[in-house]
């Protein structure tokens, strides 16, 4: 399995952070079929061949996605296109 991992620094608050990834969570369902469970601070979501973890803390945002055998060859623009939402998210 191949795997994605995102970490970014923040000075947003936990809250803030979590407030605003939820946001994007329709249009993440909506493209790409992920479902995503919140448990306070930490999310778990999963798709097609996609399962992973957000972890929000008081001064990051960490992101671990597992990518099954067909998504292998796209992990490259997966890891990019994640990379430049979440910066998006924290930059708004």
């Amino acid at each position: 399995m191949s795997s994605v991992r995102i970490q970014r620094p923040h000075s947003l608050g936990s809250q803030e952070v979590r407030r605003r990834f939820g946001e994007v969570e329709s249009s993440l369902q909506q493209h790409y079929g992920l479902t995503l469970a919140w448990e306070g601070l930490d999310g778990a979501f999963h798709g097609h061949g996609v399962t992973g973890q957000v972890q929000v803390a008081e001064d990051h945002i960490a992101i671990d996605m597992h990518l099954g055998i067909m998504l292998w060859p796209f992990a490259h623009r997966i890891q990019e296109s994640l990379e430049q939402q979440v910066d998006r998210l924290l930059a708004s």
